[in-house]
Formats: structure tokens, sequence, C-alpha cells
């Protein structure tokens, strides 16, 4: 059994959990054709183990849908009253919008400011904030034109399945409680406030992984600048700073066999202060798994599905894959080459 589980390649298994993923979130025809060539391709090289396998994964996925089906039908008809989650705070002119939460559930809100008073303060607002207002709760558009946006898909990706648009305000109660959402807040605040424009856009884009709404408005300076791929594919910045934090406790006197312990949760803090971007995500699972390049993405895919299950259901969660495929491959083929170059001297 195991000479078997031996020969399957991991990124085989990963190619077909992906299709997998597809067929039964996105179904298609395509992904029909490809799911069963591949399947065959997979029994005629005899990896018997990929049929168990697959049948755990189709069933992991299949609860994950139906999870998102009866959470999007099982939702309030009114709502009173939310509680803010402070680093997705946007202002865009008079229009503020935020994720928040009640009743174990998450919400996209938008409202229309008055005043340049309250535009200023939740500009600056970093600390808990729950809110009672008068508004509406709806379902969130569909996709309307052709190739056009879904925002409604989209917000189910983030598992936020209705949207509210306040019409008035009633009452705003602040705390004091802190949390990483607070602390990431904060950040987000000092360096929107500390850096001048274009340049806190940059700053909050790349290292904690927040676009304010105006960005597309000066997409085409970054763009001009060579850098706009950061934004479109991030993580790039996560070996900048796993490395940075490496050679710090290494300074300090840790050992490197103990280096893993402390790397480990400083992952788990940075990817809380970038949001759990997908990308991100994506970057440090590729940067504490030890593996080759193809293991090394195949495993990240594996984690990531169960992680964040619906990351492929956006085009960004597409991209970053798609990205890490590509540079695996390269990698991979000027490791054989330099291998068998080494073998020939």
């Amino acid at each position: 059994m195991s000479c078997v589980l031996n020969k399957i390649p991991l990124i085989f298994l990963a190619y077909l959990s992906v299709i997998l993923y597809f067929l039964i979130f996105n179904f298609n025809l395509i992904c029909l054709i490809l799911f069963i060539f591949s399947s065959l391709l997979a029994l005629y090289r005899k990896y018997y183990l990929v049929i168990p396998f697959l049948l755990v994964m189709g069933s992991f996925f299949l609860v994950v849908k139906m999870d998102t089906i009866k959470n999007s039908g099982n939702q309030p008809t009114t709502l009173s009253k939310i509680t803010m989650i402070p680093d997705t705070i946007q202002v865009n002119g008079d229009l503020l919008s935020f994720q928040g939460k009640e009743r174990g559930q998450n919400y996209q809100v938008y409202e229309t400011l008055k005043s340049k008073k309250e535009q200023k303060f939740y500009q600056n607002l970093s600390q808990n904030c729950q809110l009672s207002f008068t508004g509406n709760l709806q379902i969130p558009e569909k996709q309307r034109n052709f190739n056009g946006f879904d925002n409604q898909k989209y917000l189910a990706s983030q598992n936020i399945y209705r949207q509210i648009t306040i019409d008035k305000i009633n009452k705003i109660v602040l705390n004091d409680t802190f949390d990483l959402h607070v602390l990431r807040r904060k950040a987000i605040v000092w360096s929107q406030t500390h850096f001048p424009k274009p340049m806190n856009d940059y700053m909050t884009g790349l290292l904690f992984g927040f676009l304010s709404k105006d960005f597309n408005q000066i997409g085409d300076i970054y763009s001009s600048l060579g850098i706009i791929h950061l934004f479109a594919l991030s993580g790039m910045q996560v070996n900048f700073f796993i490395d940075w934090f490496r050679r710090i406790i290494l300074r300090l006197g840790i050992t490197r066999e103990k280096l893993n312990i402390w790397q480990i949760p400083f992952s788990i803090f940075y990817a809380f202060m970038t949001g759990f971007s997908v990308s991100v995500l994506r970057a440090l699972f590729q940067k504490n798994i030890r593996l080759n390049p193809l293991d090394n993405l195949a495993v990240t895919t594996f984690l990531l599905m169960i992680v964040s299950p619906k990351f492929l259901l956006t085009t960004g969660g597409q991209l970053t894959l798609f990205y890490a495929f590509v540079i695996s491959m390269i990698n991979a083929n000027c490791k054989s080459k330099l291998a068998s170059q080494a073998h020939l001297i």
C-alpha cells in the first residue's frame, strides 16, 4: 500500500482536487471532461489511492457547499444593531462601508455620511464600536451584465449573505476592549495619517493587505511605477518579513533548531495583520513548508482548502495559486537542470 501511495505525485492529487472543487462549486462541462480524463489516467497508472482521497475531498467540498446554502437561507429579516469590525472600515467621500457582525453572522454595511465631522470620525476610528440604527437589510446584487462583477458571489466567498444600507444611526457605543482587529486598525490609521497620498495607500496595501476605495483612482500611478503586480499577486513581501524575523531571532541567540517554534506564531500573527489575505496565507504556507517546489505547492493548496475553503471562488485566489504554480514549475526545472549539470561535472 505504501508503495502505491509513494507513486502518486502530490501535485497530481492537488490538480485533481482543484478540478473536483470547481466541479462541485461551479459545475461546467470542461471541468467534467477534465475530471473524467484525469481519473481514468490515474487508474491507468494504478494510482488506486486516488479514489478514497477524492471521496474525502469531495465530501468536504459538499459539506462546505451545503453549509453555504443553509447559511444563505437562514438569515434574519430585520436588524437594528451591529458591531463594527474595525479593520474593515472604508471611507470614500461621503460613503462609509464596513463589515459587521451580529448574532454570529457577518454583514456588509453601507451608509451615506451627512457631514465632514462624521467622515473624519470614521476615518480615525480605531476601537470597537456598536451601532444602533434604522435601515434596510437585503440580499446583495447578483451579476447584472455579462462578465460583470457579481457582488453576491464575492460576499458569499467571505461568508457574508446580507448587506445593510443604514438610513439613520440612533446610537453609537464605543468600548475599549482590545483585540487583533483593533491592533490592525490602529496600524492602518497610523499609516494613512503619517504618509502622504499615494504613499499611504501603498503602505497599507503592502503591509496590511488593506486597499482603500480610492485605490482604483490612483491605479495608473502604481502601474507607471511598475509595482501594480505587488497588489495583483501580493504575498511577495512575506519572504522579506520572514527573513528579517529569522535574522533578528538568530541575533537574539535563539538556535536554528528552535527557530521554527518562533516562526510559526509570527506567521499566524502576520497573517492576521494582513486580514488573512489568501495570497499572504499561500506565501506563508509555502515559506514554512520544507519540501520540493511542486510538493510544497500541493500541500499549500490542501491547507488553503481547509483553512479558507472558498478561496478558489475569488479571482484573487485563482491568480495567486496560478502564480505560485508557475513559479514552482520554474524552480523545479531550474533545480533539475542544476542537478543534471552537477552530475555531469
